[in-house]
């Protein structure tokens, strides 16, 4: 049993995108100081089963995307499954469960990179730029994937959902620091970002 402490929600995805990325396989348990359990059954990387409380598959997606907090554990040597479940690919779960709700106030206390031939998007000088937050998003996702794995989309379309359809420069670096936060590796970092401001011609 692995004890991975107290985790946020945002903590919590990010941990999850870790087992599948390792392709692990055992049980997840994301514990409420009420009581109450989600478990999530991984087999090499892939979520095949998941619980909170008397809800499954489906159900209990809805519940765990409420959850502000908990303790996190994993065991990987424990298959807690009753039942097959029809459900959505992993990368669909995780944004599914990662999907912001405003329900979720309170709840806690009770694949590889390949070449890009892009042009850049943008070819307007540097003062008063303006981008297309969707054209961005995409360039986004497709440099940070092979180090930050599914949560590059997650947090992209996190990020874009408070944006108007043009973005300014500045929220385009905001974006570009934020998913750099994610990538926790400095040098894989800098990598990242000099990928992302040759193609938007940012320097």
């Amino acid at each position: 049993m692995v004890d991975g402490g107290i985790l946020d929600h945002r903590q919590f995805i990010k941990a999850l995108v870790t087992l599948c990325r390792e392709r692990s396989s055992g049980t997840v348990f994301y514990n409420l100081s009420s009581g109450l359990s989600a478990r999530i059954v991984m087999n090499r990387g892939e979520i095949s089963w998941l619980a909170f409380g008397e809800h499954r598959g489906s159900e209990a997606i809805e519940e765990i995307r409420l959850i502000d907090s908990g303790r996190m554990s994993f065991n990987p040597s424990l298959k807690l499954t009753i039942g097959k479940q029809t459900l959505p690919t992993t990368p669909e779960i995780l944004k599914l469960i990662n999907t912001r709700s405003p329900e979720r106030k309170g709840r806690s206390k009770g694949p590889s990179h390949k070449p890009i031939n892009s042009k850049p998007i943008n070819n307007q000088p540097p003062v008063d730029r303006v981008f297309n937050k969707n054209e961005v998003c995409e360039i986004v996702v497709r440099e940070s994937i092979e180090f930050v794995g599914p949560i590059a989309r997650i947090v992209c379309d996190e990020y874009m959902k408070s944006q108007p359809t043009q973005i300014s420069l500045n929220s385009v670096h905001k974006l570009i620091d934020t998913m750099v936060l994610d990538i926790d590796d400095d040098a894989k970092g800098h990598l990242f970002k000099g990928r992302v401001n040759e193609l938007l011609q940012l320097d």
